[in-house]
């Protein structure tokens, strides 16, 4: 996406299917940034932005700053402060900026919100007149974008039901931690096949039948023992 005009910069996020080309992605005013698919406390969140007019054979500085009208991330607690100014490289026509996020126990519950915004320099303008030609963007805005941080895991698109049971964060956790899987992995279909999600509850069921048959279940935040296909209790069961 490069054409002679007008050298700008503008925010340049996009988010699809992975079987579809990067390239036809479309372009999102807003990053999702989510604690409850990773297990590290901290999490760094790259926002792409790209530039129009020709590239240079030498770097360009631009500046970008917190909107504080779309913001409600405190600075230092759920999120590190952004650097004065980050870099267009050489030869390039994009840019990256990394944005590190703490992981706080209010994003359990509530969304939390960091919005970012390009400023003009000598450089970089922010409008460009010939904006309308560029395809893929349909609404929003090009100088203003916003993360979205959250810590609630959501179900992953290979858990089944029948196999392992009702989904719970504290379940996957558990799976991940005894049997050094991710998320990603329960995200993956390639990786998370019918015989590999049959492993995985074969040998999660022999961790939990272990610890059952030695007096310690391991439960659920609800008090129920954790369940997987194999298990020699009924799923529902509470300990004796």
């Amino acid at each position: 996406m490069s054409y002679e005009g007008e050298e700008a910069i503008y925010f340049a996020v996009q988010s699809g299917h992975s079987y579809a080309s990067e390239k036809d992605w479309p372009y999102m005013p807003y990053t999702l940034a989510e604690f409850g698919k990773v297990q590290e406390d901290t999490m760094v969140v790259n926002i792409k932005v790209m530039i129009t007019g020709p590239e240079k054979d030498y770097p360009r500085p631009f500046r970008v700053v917190v909107n504080p009208d779309s913001t409600t991330a405190r600075e230092g607690i759920d999120y590190r402060a952004l650097v004065g100014e980050y870099m267009v490289e050489a030869n390039r026509s994009y840019a990256y900026i990394p944005v590190l996020f703490y992981r706080q126990p209010e994003m359990k519950n509530d969304t939390v919100t960091l919005g970012l915004k390009l400023v003009a320099n000598d450089h970089f303008s922010l409008t460009f007149k010939e904006f309308d030609k560029m395809e893929g963007f349909t609404s929003g805005s090009v100088v203003f974008e916003q993360i979205l941080v959250t810590d609630i895991m959501p179900k992953p698109s290979q858990w089944l039901d029948n196999t392992f049971g009702t989904f719970t964060p504290e379940k996957l956790n558990r799976m991940c931690l005894e049997l050094g899987y991710t998320y990603d992995d329960f995200q993956d279909p390639r990786k998370m096949n019918y015989v590999e999600q049959y492993t995985v509850a074969r040998k999660f069921a022999e961790i939990l039948n272990k610890a059952y048959e030695n007096g310690e279940p391991i439960l659920e935040n609800n008090g129920q023992m954790m369940w997987v296909s194999g298990c020699v209790y009924a799923n529902g069961t509470y300990p004796d």
